[in-house]
């Protein structure tokens, strides 16, 4: 069942876990939230074939619904807009916000390469000089050859030493490692989405080159490179935080669940920023670098959609914790 085929406030549904409203003005057809294009958490209402887009401070006001039981459930919504697009009424609220989980899924491979990074970790610990492979194919490479794997299995003893525990209790530690490599299993999703906004600043480079000598043009590629410098490195300096805490492995297992809401805020805030390129990727997915009205066409839109987000300083609804504080290496 789609989501526009959901009940709008199903009476089952628990406020606890659902978006359920009470006011008959969230129960009227395809309503829905959304953050606003000037980052207003926002209520559409479609009147006949009109969509309204009514900001949700001026909501509560109106319909004085902070005094109601939707206050709080208004408060969920904002909240909950910084990890989905859109929320409808009777839709489950976002897992970040419920348990700190992830309400979107990685594959297999992403796992992998997370397992891969820690047991490159712990065998650089063991020869005494950690240090953090980011090539992903070198990694998994190393990560795979057996004389590592035999080595760093026999260190699962002398690890829970460091950490506090018995050396019979290495199990402990192993669980601890399988608990680390799904929640970084994110981080490694996000880190290939990455790759995606890189490419983007490349191909850019590149029209740079068949465009060099059409002056209109390449003063707007110009005026891109600038722009997407900002961005990629926000994102890639919160990648660089999280692999230099994951490359003190010691102390990640030793402090792992404060660790875990590190990594954690790491990945939200990863989320959130990288959910503006959605569409932007989508239309540079396929893109042939060659001269053409439709390129020139998509130029302009990148141009449009970075200065929109990017051409001044903006505060974050989603303040960096990961990126304001450093993680604990206690």
């Amino acid at each position: 069942m789609s989501a526009d085929e959901l009940p709008q406030n199903p009476p089952s549904q628990e406020r606890s876990t659902h978006f359920a409203f009470e006011h008959s003005v969230f129960k009227t057809t395809n309503t829905r939230f959304v953050m606003a294009n000037d980052g207003e958490p926002s209520l559409v209402v479609e009147l006949a074939e009109l969509a309204a887009v009514i900001p949700l401070k001026s909501l509560r006001i109106e319909f004085e619904l902070d005094k109601s039981i939707d206050g709080p459930m208004l408060d969920k919504v904002v909240a909950g807009l910084k990890f989905v697009k859109t929320i409808r009424p009777g839709d489950s609220i976002p897992r970040e916000i419920l348990d700190g989980t992830a309400s979107w899924s990685v594959e297999d491979r992403h796992i992998e390469i997370a397992k891969g990074r820690i047991t490159m970790q712990i065998s650089s610990w063991l020869t005494g000089a950690e240090t953090v492979i980011v090539d992903q194919e070198a990694l998994m490479q190393l990560a795979e050859d057996p004389a590592i794997k035999q080595r760093v299995n026999a260190a699962f003893s002398d690890i829970a030493v460091k950490i506090g525990l018995p050396p019979e209790r290495k199990q402990e530690v192993i669980d601890r490692v399988d608990q680390l490599a799904r929640e970084l299993s994110y981080i490694e999703a996000l880190r290939e989405r990455f790759g995606t906004i890189r490419q983007i600043g490349e191909t850019i480079t590149a029209f740079q080159k068949i465009y060099r000598r059409d002056r209109t043009v390449i003063e707007d590629l110009s005026r891109i490179t600038n722009l997407i410098r900002r961005p990629l490195t926000e994102l890639q300096g919160i990648f660089d935080q999280v692999d230099g805490m994951s490359g003190e492995i010691v102390s990640l297992l030793r402090n792992l669940v404060r660790q875990i809401e590190f990594i954690r805020e790491s990945r939200d805030e990863l989320h959130q920023r990288m959910m503006l390129w959605d569409e932007i990727i989508v239309k540079f997915a396929t893109i042939q670098v060659d001269r053409s009205p439709d390129n020139e066409a998509l130029m302009k839109e990148l141009y449009r959609f970075l200065a929109r987000n990017f051409i001044v300083e903006k505060p974050w609804e989603l303040v960096s914790s990961a990126f304001a504080r450093q993680p604990d290496k206690s």
